[in-house]
């Protein structure tokens, strides 16, 4: 029962303050005051909506009704909108009273508003519990009067009035001056309503005032139209092959990040023109300019840091497929979107407006995230656009290797036959006059054609082998010819493992007995040198026949072995023959270890 007593006595002492509800008339001086301290291209800076208080902290019975008696004479001298005192949900005005967090710092209003209106104010208010019922009033009617208007910069200028809630520097100097409850009633003039929301030519909402849900639809509407703007423009892009793989070269990087980013700032600059026409939002080119400069500089650091995270990551891992897609969707995503978090922590919470950079960072998301997706998606075709060339390399490999094989084996299929219808007429000629010849002439041939088989389908066999294959040619032409022909092999020992194409000396050998030593009464001479001359092997059979002709020598040998270095060597072998200073066929191969 005395607290109801207490209550009621509190209001009647609060009742006091604004003994009205009905303020003074507003004289011409007083409208011109108003004009100079608040108004801005002929429009006052204050809400241009409904005011919800909502009252936070360790507000006690007396604060609340002192608040509640405000805002129900703030009602009755205010035209258009309505004030509200409220406990939960959403607000525009909110009024902080003594929170822990807050403890330690100055009263203060924290702004949040632009050119043309208030959108959101919070007022910070640490009050002694001892303080009287006179001082709490002040103080909250002195803040919460305050907030509902912004001071221009011609309010310095201005006459000014004692007492009054606009002119005095705090609280306790105020008196609650009749000037107060006019000075808002002008501010929050219907007339001034009207003349923010004139018509524009040809606008849908002429001689209309735009209802929340519009807005909603208009604003959502800009923001998909410009989010199509943008897809569209990449899509662009990505035709005219701009875009490519930059391998994280930095600069390359950094030009195709700053070409992708300008579809988020196309975005924006679609969605802000669409506003500013159909909403009746005021153009300033100062905070357009500030803006741009500001997300210019936010997305120059975003690609860096994107280049740098992916760098360090994707590096040596250009073949993991998992990696290579999932890292540059979250850095796309996630990077852009952290920053303007990043800097809402750093800033002076007098300047800080978390809820615009809320929606900064859920719109930058909701951006990110389609760019992230394209991207991803773009990354995974180029890397198996990569891996079907690569295999597709492979088969040509495969199948040049082949090719190549299989002409290998055709041009060692036309040496036995001719080697073979040499040696057979020599057994046949030998079969009559000397059978021990025959029989020791049909054996190495036999040798002979083991080696020439080839069972492994190898393309090189070791110097070694090739030699001794060379040595049992010889020895059945030895058995023809007899004296005629003599024969000398020279392999360093250290050579005897190089390898080198089967049947590559062979041929040479034949040729000198061939058109050589055929035409030899005696004393024929055969000589096979092979050396190592820095990094090339040198071939070298030397024959003490005829002169070779100046023309290119008729015959299938020297043709195959030019054919077998080409197709093994390309340009890095070469054969040649020559007459001094002793007669000669030449092969220089490359030599490794």
């Amino acid at each position: 029962m005395k607290n109801r007593i207490v209550l009621f006595l509190l209001t009647i002492l609060s009742c006091q303050l604004w003994a009205s509800n009905e303020p003074d008339p507003v004289d011409a001086d007083l409208l011109k005051r108003i004009e100079n301290k608040f108004v801005v291209d002929s429009l006052p800076v204050r809400y241009y909506s409904n005011i919800l208080i909502r009252l936070e902290g360790q507000p006690t019975a007396e604060d609340s009704l002192i608040v509640q008696q405000l805002v129900d004479t703030l009602n009755s001298v205010i035209d258009v909108w309505k004030v509200y005192l409220i406990y939960e949900g959403t607000s525009n005005l909110v009024i902080q009273l003594n929170m822990p967090e807050n403890i330690g710092k100055e009263n203060q209003i924290e702004r949040r508003d632009n050119t043309r209106e208030i959108v959101q104010n919070k007022i910070i208010l640490n009050l002694d519990a001892d303080a009287d019922s006179l001082t709490r009033k002040k103080q909250l009617y002195y803040y919460l009067m305050r907030s509902l208007v912004k001071f221009t910069d011609k309010a310095a200028e201005s006459p000014k009035v004692k007492g009054s809630v606009f002119d005095e520097d705090s609280p306790e100097k105020i008196t609650f001056a009749s000037v107060d409850l006019p000075v808002i009633k002008s501010l929050y003039a219907k007339v001034y309503d009207d003349r923010s929301r004139r018509p524009r030519k040809n606008s849908p909402f002429q001689s209309k005032k735009v209802s929340p849900r519009n807005r909603f639809l208009v604003s959502s509407a800009a923001g998909l139209m410009g989010m199509l703007l943008a897809i569209i423009y990449l899509i662009a892009i990505v035709q005219t092959g701009v875009i490519k793989n930059h391998n994280y070269d930095f600069g390359k990087f950094l030009w195709q990040g700053m070409l992708v980013f300008f579809a988020y700032v196309l975005q924006v600059a679609v969605a802000s023109s669409i506003k500013v026409y159909f909403l009746n939002v005021k153009f300033d080119y100062r905070i357009v300019l500030g803006n741009t400069i500001g997300i210019a500089a936010l997305g120059v650091i975003s690609i860096i840091l994107i280049f740098l995270t992916e760098f360090g990551i994707l590096r040596k891992r250009k073949d993991d497929l998992l990696l290579n897609t999932l890292i540059p969707f979250l850095t796309t995503t996630f990077i852009p979107a952290l920053l303007p978090m990043g800097l809402m922590l750093i800033m002076p919470s007098s300047v800080r407006n978390e809820e615009a950079i809320f929606g900064v960072t859920v719109t930058t998301i909701l951006f990110c995230s389609l760019i992230g997706v394209a991207r991803t998606f773009y990354i995974y075709m180029s890397m198996q656009s990569r891996h079907l060339l690569r295999k597709k390399d492979v088969q040509l490999a495969q199948l040049s290797e082949l090719h190549k094989q299989a002409e290998l084996q055709s041009l060692q299929s036309k040496i036995n036959p001719h080697f073979l219808y040499n040696s057979l007429n020599s057994i046949a000629s030998l079969a009559t006059i000397d059978g021990q010849k025959t029989e020791k002439m049909a054996l190495a041939l036999s040798d002979f054609f083991k080696y020439s088989l080839n069972k492994e389908q190898k393309q090189t066999v070791s110097l070694k082998e090739e030699m001794e294959s060379v040595e049992t040619y010889l020895i059945i032409e030895k058995v023809r010819f007899g004296e005629r022909l003599n024969y000398e092999v020279q392999l360093p020992q250290e050579l005897e493992e190089a390898h080198i194409p089967q049947f590559l000396i062979q041929p040479l050998v034949e040729n000198a007995v061939k058109h050589g030593l055929s035409q030899l009464t005696h004393n024929g001479l055969i000589r096979v040198v092979v050396e190592r001359v820095n990094k090339q092997l040198k071939i070298r059979v030397f024959d003490n026949g005829p002169a070779f002709p100046d023309e290119p020598i008729a015959g299938y040998g020297l043709q195959s072995i030019q054919e077998k270095l080409n197709l093994l060597y390309q340009n890095k072998a070469w054969l040649k023959w020559e007459n001094a200073p002793e007669k000669h066929i030449l092969i220089v191969l490359p030599f490794s270890e």
